[in-house]
């Protein structure tokens, strides 16, 4: 599997380490999961990624969760259950990283495709935001 270019706003599948498995000891994710490039900074060819999942936020936590709509995740190669960008923590990580994983329905790829310009730009004002109210938890990994 060829790691792709680390454009921001690509989608990725990648071994997510959330920050309660840190906090219990994990080094790796229990499950891999789509991820999007938040942040690629080429000097030091570090990638920031945020998780994808099927979990609504919690009651009182909507502004930490963004809805992806339900024709991108259909258009990027995403399943048809409701699918969430968790902004509220991210992974930092050298790329290529190990943590990079194969797309179960295609072994040869690890990138789904590119989230349009208009719903990045959500997500990147919405976690700038959040970096300014000291509410984003960023977990280094080697």
């Amino acid at each position: 599997m060829k790691a792709p270019a680390p454009v921001q706003g690509l989608v990725i599948r990648y071994n997510y380490l959330w920050l309660e498995e840190v906090r219990s000891g994990l080094t790796e994710g229990v499950k891999d999961r789509p991820c999007a490039i938040v942040i690629y900074v080429s000097r030091t060819g570090r990638a920031s990624v945020v998780p994808i999942t099927h979990s609504p936020p919690d009651f009182g936590q909507e502004d930490l969760s963004l809805e992806i709509p339900a024709a991108l995740c259909a258009s990027i190669g995403l399943d048809q259950q409701t699918n969430w960008i968790r902004l509220d923590e991210l992974n930092s990580f050298d790329w290529p990283s190990e943590f990079l994983r194969p797309r179960p329905d295609n072994p040869e790829r690890c990138d789904y495709g590119m989230i349009p310009k208009e719903f990045y730009e959500q997500i990147r004002d919405r976690l700038v935001r959040l970096a300014e109210a000291r509410r984003i938890a960023r977990i280094n990994r080697a």
